[in-house]
């Protein structure tokens, strides 16, 4: 049996600061079967001539994508570089500023194995947990999952639909998803692809999970998302505050909803078709109604705040 073709999709923008120390921990990984494909989204502090740097130094090993116009996001960044990896079979994706542990790949790659069981045409996606660092590395949170109150087994259809558990630094999807996620999106908007890519494995495919940390989570003041520790009394405080962050997700929710349906068409069952135009549709309802939509599908929220919150929101 041939080696599989595994591609690391690294996105950057300013990210020299914190750059080589996650392409040294690349390049110190067990598993060395695989190729790096990088896209700048116009940084101005040397982040390309870092990448450059490591290209003369593994020969080979390194592809920057150019492109004549910034993307405007990570994720459209991230989406670019997607549709450049048609050629692997598996594919991972790495942010500028974390650290990957050296047994994420081997380890990412014998679960997706696992999790395709014989069968590489079904769609499957493989995410981990991760640990939370600060910026200069020390151990905040040994376990993001524990700290952001977010379980593994939360990976039905229904239940990503409000609620993404999958962090995108973590994931590998193999070809067959790939060939879906590249698919373009109608009649609605993609939130974020990585919460995408699980939306379409949850419906048409398989999610495998790695219960350990398989990289370091660094957190600064300019990550795009960052790590929450939904257990502090600090969070809690919050609630208020977070109110109308929680209402446009939710809303945004509905609208991925209509996406995945529209998008995915006649690849979705019944059912599935069902949930998904009537979440979409939610808003035509009157407040009882749209309660009535989130029961009947067990759309909800992990955690008896965040449900508290969907109640009032919804």
């Amino acid at each position: 049996m041939r080696q599989p073709e595994i591609v690391i999709l690294l996105a950057t923008c300013n990210g020299g600061r914190y750059l080589r120390p996650q392409l040294d921990s690349l390049f110190a990984q067990r598993e060395q079967g695989w190729h790096l494909l990088a896209s700048d989204d116009g940084s101005r502090d040397g982040t390309v001539d870092i990448l450059r740097e490591y290209q003369q130094k593994y020969p080979g090993r390194i592809t920057l994508v150019g492109h004549d116009e910034p993307t405007g996001s990570s994720m459209n960044n991230f989406m670019l570089l997607t549709r450049q990896a048609g050629a692997y079979d598996y594919i991972m994706y790495c942010d500028q500023d974390d650290v990957w542990l050296p047994q994420k790949v081997g380890m990412t790659l014998r679960k997706m194995r696992e999790t395709e069981n014989g069968h590489p045409e079904i769609p499957c996606l493989v995410h981990s947990d991760l640990s939370v660092v600060d910026e200069s590395l020390a151990l905040k949170k040994e376990s993001f999952f524990y700290s952001s109150m977010l379980r593994a087994d939360r990976d039905r259809l229904n239940q990503l639909l409000i609620q993404n558990i999958v962090t995108g630094c973590t994931v590998m999807i193999n070809h067959a998803l790939w060939e879906l996620a590249v698919l373009p999106v109608t009649g609605g908007e993609m939130r974020m692809h990585d919460g995408w890519f699980a939306l379409i494995a949850a419906a048409l495919g398989r999610i495998g999970f790695i219960e350990l940390p398989t990289m370091l989570y660094r957190q600064h003041g300019d990550n795009v998302v960052g790590a929450k520790d939904v257990r502090s009394l600090r969070y809690a405080a919050a609630f208020a505050n977070r109110l109308r962050e929680n209402s446009r997700s939710i809303r945004a929710s509905q609208s991925q909803a209509g996406a995945l349906l529209q998008t995915l068409g006649d690849r979705l069952d019944e059912e599935q078709k069902r949930m998904l135009a009537e979440y979409a549709g939610i808003r035509r309802h009157g407040k009882l109604g749209r309660i009535g939509v989130i029961c009947r599908y067990h759309i909800w929220l992990y955690g008896w705040r965040r449900r508290i919150a969907e109640l009032l929101l919804i």
